[in-house]
């Protein structure tokens, strides 16, 4: 069993994505007529239509598709939870992770994240704080813990802008 020509040129727009965009949008025309329902490629292009040509409904059939097709396909959930914050659907979003988190294998780290990014765009810091505490536990590996710690001193940074001054001292301190 080998890689079909759908998977092929697939590939080749995965690896043209971001310096040769002529490349992608043949490789993935090509790809989808080949196999119209290949669940990696109507990642792509739905990532391609929300990133870069900000169609978000376009991008969001093409995940709808996906979950219709293979609701196993776990790579589509952090994908499809980030744009639908992105175009602010936040309880979409948030209904997706709640779906997802149930699915074996999904990588909840990033579904934690997304739910503290989510959280966040609300203006519910303390929320995407233990969000975020929750994701740690789901980091294997170094970078991305320091990825979440990041996150972490970030919002708490957006808290402290949300503090008032306790005294008149430090108001004084804000004046100058």
């Amino acid at each position: 069993m080998g890689l079909t020509i759908a998977d092929t040129y697939y590939l080749k727009a995965k690896a043209a994505r971001g310096y040769d965009w002529d490349e992608v949008c043949e490789s993935l025309n090509y790809a989808l007529s080949y196999d119209e329902n290949h669940c990696a490629a109507l990642c792509l292009l739905g990532s391609v239509y929300a990133r870069n040509l900000h169609q978000y409904e376009k991008a969001f059939e093409c995940f709808d598709k996906v979950i219709a097709l293979d609701n196993y396909y776990l790579d589509v959930y952090p994908m499809y939870t980030l744009y639908l914050i992105w175009a602010d659907e936040i309880e979409r979003a948030t209904n997706l992770i709640a779906f997802a988190l149930t699915l074996k294998g999904v990588s909840k780290g990033s579904l934690l994240w997304l739910s503290a990014y989510a959280a966040e765009t609300q203006e519910h810091y303390q929320i995407a704080l233990k969000y975020l505490k929750k994701s740690k536990k789901y980091s294997f590996n170094e970078d991305y813990f320091s990825f979440i710690e990041g996150e972490e001193k970030r919002i708490k940074k957006k808290l402290k802008l949300d503090k008032k001054p306790a005294s008149k001292r430090q108001k004084k301190k804000l004046r100058k």
